[in-house]
């Protein structure tokens, strides 16, 4: 194992599966073939007018940058994924791994300060509707046609089992360290996933692809942080760099790594690393042929946590069914 400021190094087969910190179930029951894509607009908790509605792309960008004061990102809860059922159908054999997009560099260039902190890598701030708390999550920008997506953990923009209630006040920060914005803020425009997050509440349908409004400068998503390509499908064994901003290290402030082969979560669509990040890692990127510019492949996001041993998702052809639903949408 191997650590310095921001980078944990670990090593894959770890099969450590006791005490939970959040709640992942050890085995997938055979599913049924529902998944379908939906889609939601974003939805702003208007202080103002002392209610939630759907606005603007530019009212949606003052009203949520008005909301989220230093002090309450500060305040945000490093979030931890929730209890939810695995009942995914279990793929009887693997597909070959499709790249659906590859990486691009942000307009200046620059997309990363060093080989462990990337713009184009960020933190997710929301309000939960359930309980009107302030939340943290992260994520990052993904390279499509419109140059507007961000990739996370569907509970980091969709309550699970919801039927489609999204977070409210949602915004992205790429490249967030200590409370700096180097490339902005972000307001959601409108979230894309599954039904089998939104109504079946199937952790491994937990993700979610957010199609976001421009920055306070007019630029988009990709164009100011760059974005990471996209790969869906292949195999369980993958070295991957994990990137995310975990409440467990540094209070969630500091950009962290880990890196590894990852394995397959035992009977489930998920793969395993044993990075430990806690709460506030949730939809950071695993990420396949990291390079020193920051960018790589997303295969995944960090869904949760159990026993030292961190799940993302398999990305398989629904994934990217989601995405390519997701990729030309624009406001």
């Amino acid at each position: 194992m191997r650590s310095r400021r921001s980078v944990l190094g670990v090593f894959s087969g770890l099969a450590l599966i006791a005490s939970m910190l959040v709640t992942i179930p050890a085995s997938a029951e055979p599913s049924t073939k529902t998944d379908s894509i939906v889609g939601s607009s974003a939805l702003v908790w208007d202080e103002g007018a002392g209610a939630q509605r759907k606005v603007s792309a530019e009212d949606a960008e003052r009203i949520v940058t008005e909301y989220w004061t230093p002090a309450r990102l500060a305040s945000a809860i490093p979030a931890v994924a929730p209890a939810g059922k695995g009942n995914a159908e279990k793929p009887t054999s693997v597909a070959d791994a499709v790249t659906a997009a590859g990486p691009s560099a942000p307009s200046d260039g620059v997309s990363t300060q060093d080989a462990w902190f990337s713009y184009t890598n960020g933190k997710i701030f929301f309000v939960d509707p359930r309980d009107s708390r302030r939340y943290a999550c992260s994520g990052s920008a993904l390279n499509s046609g419109s140059k507007r997506l961000v990739v996370t953990a569907g509970h980091c923009a969709v309550v699970g089992g919801g039927n489609g209630q999204v977070m409210l006040n949602w915004i992205f920060i790429p490249g967030y360290d200590h409370g700096s914005e180097p490339r902005g803020r972000f307001s959601a425009y409108w979230f894309h996933y599954s039904t089998g997050w939104s109504v079946r509440n199937d952790w491994q349908r937990d993700f979610a692809f957010v199609v976001a409004n421009t920055n306070g400068s007019g630029q988009r998503v990709v164009d100011a942080a760059g974005g990471h390509g996209f790969r869906v499908n292949g195999g369980y064994s993958r070295f991957v760099h994990i990137a995310g901003y975990p409440g467990n290290r540094d209070g969630g402030e500091v950009q962290w790594y880990c890196w590894g082969t990852t394995d397959r979560w035992p009977s489930a669509n998920a793969y395993r690393l044993g990075c430990d990040f806690g709460g506030g890692a949730s939809g950071g990127p695993w990420l396949e042929e990291y390079q020193s510019n920051g960018l790589g492949y997303v295969i995944s996001a960090t869904q949760g946590l159990l026993d030292g041993n961190n799940s993302g998702p398999y990305y398989d052809s629904h994934v990217l069914d989601v995405y390519n639903a997701a990729k030309d949408h624009q406001p």
